[in-house]
């Protein structure tokens, strides 16, 4: 073995010292160099040390020799790109293009995608290849875009439509199939029809049975064993959701204790569920739920109904199906004991009671405060005569439109009760950002009192207080609301909905559907820099106010009034108020 040293006298290796011939030009010296470190580098850097060998007897012009070096390349590491490189550049010098482009192919189907930076290199060679073969031929778009946008178009594609990309060439079938994060979701919500279980089997092996995320459509037609055969192999499935139409029952129950990792489960509101498989649903999965939402919950409550402890679900969404032939009956103190953890709670259109032993209450104050990190609340519609008490936590807080006209006295019992007990401020919601009470009695007063501290720490921005038939405009100014309504205030004059709007300098969305308001108003609105303005049912407004708002840049909502309002008089008002 040859002693070689740089310019300064240190001692290099051969390696160093023939890259060193080679960028001096000295090709003899550099592939006399070049084989020492071939014949004694380890595996490591021996296709480094062959594939410099072979770029110097290029240089020398001896291309077989160079040739055979490419080729020992590709068989020392077949899973990276620059024995391909080298061997389809020396074909090319031969005159071999045909050849050199079936090794550039080799290449790509060879080499994973991000497993070697050079792989984008061997892409691009084989596109300019291709092209100079071919120029006359249609171009193949996953060919020349950046693989990073590829990924990204074909993550929007649906299931049937990465089926028909997998049978347009080889090319395509490989690319798609390396890509692992396009088979981590089936969604069957845009099949034209049933979803076959050998169908089903190929799609998870394509997954390598890595499924996270699963959308289940009713046309796909999921029977039991299916639903099985996915819960079973793929123990990754974090989240579940099934959609479309029809009843939900036993295919999904008897899946559920497969999933051992489920966290995420939904049921839309067009497919019907009891509350027993309900129930039994949050029961198997008690121990990895961190979401659970149902939308057409049939059935209601018992006494032998108990929901399992919940320790680490965040969010319930629970919606009854409307006109059964019973009341939909739960009872909120389980929930609340259940799952302490809470963070966004939604029961629209419940009858709320309270479970004791032999007897069914209906007015008995709730306590929601033991649930620390809740911030969610909604209780919309809701069959509740007295208001639960809630955690200072509270961000969103939705309980319009309640069935029960003493709502709002109770509310503020319960608030008395709570300030006797735990002293502090009447309503303690310092963090409260939305709060619905559109068409209950409470009193504009008692708005004020409960968005207090959060409008004086400048957290509430949106305000839904439109529906009550209350005659007192006492209502809280606030520099941070963006969003107001206040629909069906019919009895309020225009001058006192003026009035209200401008306690909300800030403003950017309005309602005032089936209002007294008139192109006035309108005119003022445009002038305070509202962008939205929602005006259905307006027999006031004239299609020229709407117009007006329209032209300076204002998005209006305006639905024409089922009765035909003669004299529309935009004009002369919004002349007066000039």
């Amino acid at each position: 073995m040859a002693g070689y040293t740089n310019s300064n006298g240190e001692s290099i290796g051969p390696l160093e010292y023939g890259r060193q011939q080679y960028q001096q030009k000295n090709y003899s010296k550099a592939l006399e160099a070049f084989t020492e470190a071939v014949d004694q580098t380890g595996s490591s850097l021996q296709l480094t040390a062959l594939d410099h060998r072979a770029a110097t007897l290029e240089k020398l012009g001896n291309l077989k020799s160079a040739l055979k070096d490419s080729k020992q390349m590709i068989d020392l590491k077949p899973e990276l790109a620059k024995g391909y490189l080298r061997c389809a550049k020396v074909l090319q010098l031969k005159g071999e293009k045909a050849l050199a482009l079936k090794i550039y192919e080799r290449g790509l189907t060879k080499v994973k995608i991000g497993t070697d930076n050079d792989r984008t290199t061997l892409q691009s060679m084989y596109n300019k290849l291709r092209i100079a073969q071919n120029p006359g031929k249609s171009l193949d778009p996953l060919q020349f875009l950046p693989l990073e946008l590829v990924q990204m178009v074909l993550q929007y594609l649906t299931i049937r439509d990465h089926v028909i990309c997998l049978a347009v060439s080889k090319l395509w079938k490989k690319l798609l199939e390396s890509l692992h994060g396009l088979w981590t979701t089936f969604d069957t919500t845009y099949t034209f029809g049933s979803i076959s279980q050998n169908s089903l089997k190929v799609y998870l092996r394509r997954s390598n049975y890595t499924l996270e995320q699963a959308v289940i459509h009713s046309k796909a037609q999921f029977d039991a064993k299916k639903m099985a055969y996915l819960t079973k192999t793929c123990k990754r499935l974090t989240y579940l959701e099934m959609n479309g139409s029809g009843y939900i029952g036993e295919s999904l129950i008897s899946a559920l204790p497969f999933a051992q990792n489920l966290a995420t489960i939904v049921v839309s509101e067009r497919n019907e569920v009891t509350l027993s498989a309900v129930l039994s649903a949050l029961t198997i999965c008690q121990n990895t739920l961190v979401e659970a939402t149902f939308l057409r919950v049939k059935g209601r409550m018992r006494f032998t109904d108990k929901l399992p402890e919940l320790k680490l679900l965040e969010k319930l969404q629970l919606k009854p199906l409307l006109f059964q032939n019973v009341n939909p009956i739960i009872d909120l103190s389980q929930i609340v004991t259940a799952a302490p953890n809470l963070r966004y709670l939604s029961l629209n259109d419940w009858h709320f009671v309270r479970f004791d032993s032999t007897t069914v209450s209906t007015d008995m104050a709730l306590n929601l405060s033991q649930c620390q990190l809740l911030e969610h609340v909604d209780l919309m519609r809701s069959h509740m005569p007295i208001m639960p008490w809630l955690p200072s936590t509270i961000k969103t807080l939705l309980i319009g439109r309640n069935s029960e006209r003493s709502f709002g006295e109770s509310m503020l019992a319960v608030a008395r009760e709570r300030q006797k007990i735990h002293g502090g401020e009447l309503f303690n919601f310092p963090l409260l950002e939305e709060f619905d009470c559109e068409g209950i009695s409470i009193s504009a007063a008692l708005v004020k009192q409960i968005t207090h501290l959060s409008n004086k720490a400048g957290n509430l921005k949106s305000l839904f207080i439109g529906n009550r038939w209350v005659a007192d405009e006492d209502y809280p100014a606030s520099n941070t609301v963006k969003n107001l309504s206040l629909q069906y205030m019919g009895h309020l004059s225009e001058a006192s909905i003026i009035k209200i709007v401008d306690l909300y300098p800030n403003l950017e969305k309005l309602d005032v559907s089936n209002t007294k308001i008139t192109g006035v108003a309108v005119k003022h609105f445009v002038e305070m820099g509202i962008k939205w303005l929602i005006a259905i049912e307006c027999t006031q407004i004239s299609t020229d106010a709407i117009e007006f708002a329209r032209g300076k840049g204002v998005d209006v909502q305006f639905k024409f009034p089922s009765r035909a309002r003669p004299n529309a008089a935009f004009r002369d008002s919004f002349m007066r108020a000039i």
